[in-house]
């Protein structure tokens, strides 16, 4: 039998129903009888624009979820979100505790920070560390664990069929930390290696620069030297970590394959076995970070090729009317990526840097920055900076356009949905906006309160919020290559640390 001409049967059919296709039409099968049939129906031809310019798209609504959907209440101070999603047999729990944590004294500063690591290597409730890594590795699953000024977390992430044995995992080790020495001499010596390569990259060096030249001294801006890290001992670490994890106010954010009803039983059960004594005496709330307002150019001597560029305000801390008009503003002058005048400006137009752009500082706790930061060469720094004060006044002075207002509007509202983007950013984004303080309809309010800016309010928060006479000039490079900027003040580099 010659099969070179052979046809397979799926492909006849595929002919055979293309053949039978009306040429405006389309086939439809009765669901009971099976009988097909045809229905003439229009190809749209005549409504199709003549180019895709003018295509005209509906109007772009989104409305984001309601905490309120998703809130739990496991019993008194203790609440939480629950996103379910069984697409994946996956779950995320992280676990929020509102409670104030601050060094004692310099000298607490390098335990202090291996405080909220050492809980999860240190490992505890009977389990060393090497059974606790080898057990999580078996079922491919993470726990992790993180202290900060006003609050601690643990997260747990693995599969859904493992989740009630991690729970039960994570209370014994959390609950009972052992603070292995062993682990600590590892912890230790990688803090001392970052610690000595700390001013190794120019982005680290503008960053310690930024905080010194902004902040006044704040036992939350302290910093710990090498000699300090390797004298740590597991005594202090077991000292400083007393009444961790055992806030009266806890906030959750539970996601994935799991159901709410079964959730809370669970939970209920978790929480109610929670114990960790408290500390003897509460602690105080720590003290905000206030700023040295002392304008000027500040520059750390580095011999690179590349001035790295930091510009700073103070702004404000949220909630505040001014943050939105803000945010418009900024997205207009520099957030926006390649929309933005900055970027247009600088590096579109001069070809002076890869990057330049704005942001507006978001802090419920603290009083925030407004930012300018951009990379030139070290030649080319007092042109760039003439060309980003020329672009501030300009849009001070003039405002912004029809089409800039609405696009920035257009695209921070669009923006939106991205926060959502899985149930894991849903829910703990819910958990930690109950922690600051956000209304329930902060997400409904954004959109309104963005929609609300006017050209004038754009003109008034550039001027306010972005004014040369009131901005810190941080720059990294050589300090020989900047003469045109002065005066201005050079920074030692030994000197960057808060002490």
């Amino acid at each position: 039998m010659n099969t070179k001409f052979l046809i397979p049967v799926g492909f006849l059919a595929v002919l055979t129903a293309c053949h039978m296709m009306p040429r405006n039409g389309a086939f439809y099968r009765n669901s009971q009888s099976g009988d097909i049939y045809s229905q003439e129906v229009s190809d749209g031809s005549e409504s199709l624009p003549e180019h895709y310019s003018k295509i005209d798209f509906p109007e772009y609504k989104y409305v984001a979820p309601h905490p309120k959907d998703f809130r739990v209440q496991i019993a008194d101070g203790i609440t939480g979100y629950i996103v379910s999603d069984s697409s994946l047999p996956l779950v995320d729990f992280t676990v929020y505790f509102e409670e104030n944590y601050l060094p004692p004294s310099l000298k607490d500063v390098a335990a202090s920070e291996m405080v909220g690591p050492m809980f999860r290597r240190g490992s505890g409730g009977g389990i060393s560390p090497h059974a606790l890594e080898d057990s999580l590795e078996f079922v491919s699953a993470s726990i992790s664990t993180s202290v900060g000024a006003f609050s601690s977390a643990f997260n747990i992430d693995c599969l859904s069929k493992d989740f009630p044995a991690m729970l039960e995992l994570a209370k014994n080790v959390l609950t009972a930390p052992s603070f292995d020495k062993e682990q600590l001499e590892i912890m230790k010596a990688n803090f001392v290696t970052s610690y000595e390569r700390r001013h190794e990259t120019p982005s680290k060096v503008l960053a310690e620069l930024k905080s010194k030249v902004n902040y006044l001294p704040n036992p939350r801006l302290w910093d710990a030297n090498s000699a300090e890290y390797k004298a740590v001992t597991a005594a202090d670490v077991k000292r400083l970590a007393k009444g961790v994890f055992s806030s009266k106010r806890i906030v959750f954010a539970l996601s994935g394959d799991v159901q709410k009803d079964s959730a809370v039983v669970m939970l209920k059960k978790f929480f109610s076995e929670w114990n960790v004594a408290p500390q003897a005496a509460e602690k105080a709330a720590p003290a905000p970070l206030a700023f040295a307002r002392k304008p000027g150019v500040y520059v750390v001597d580095k011999d690179i090729t590349q001035a790295n560029i930091s510009m700073n305000q103070p702004f404000v801390k949220r909630p505040h009317p001014d943050y939105y008009p803000t945010a418009v503003a900024s997205f207009i002058l520099g957030g926006g990526s390649f929309s933005s005048r900055l970027m247009n400006r600088v590096r579109s137009d001069e070809g002076l840097a890869y990057s330049v752009y704005s942001t507006v500082g978001n802090d419920y706790r603290d009083t925030a920055m407004t930012t300018i930061a951009l990379q030139t060469k070290v030649e080319t720094v007092d042109f760039a900076l003439k060309l980003v004060f020329e672009e501030i006044e300009r849009l001070a002075k003039d405002g912004p356009t029809d089409d800039e207002l609405t696009q920035a509007k257009k695209s921070l509202i669009e923006s939106l949905p991205s926060l959502f983007d899985s149930p894991a950013s849903t829910a703990s984004i819910f958990a930690r906006g109950e922690m600051v303080g956000k209304s329930d309809d902060h997400y409904l309010d954004y959109v309104k309160e963005v929609n609300a800016v006017t050209a004038e309010q754009v003109k008034a928060m550039i001027a306010k919020y972005f004014d040369k006479q009131k901005m810190t000039i941080s720059i990294v490079g050589p300090v020989a290559m900047f003469d045109s900027l002065k005066p201005f003040t050079v920074i030692p580099l030994d000197s960057l640390e808060f002490r």
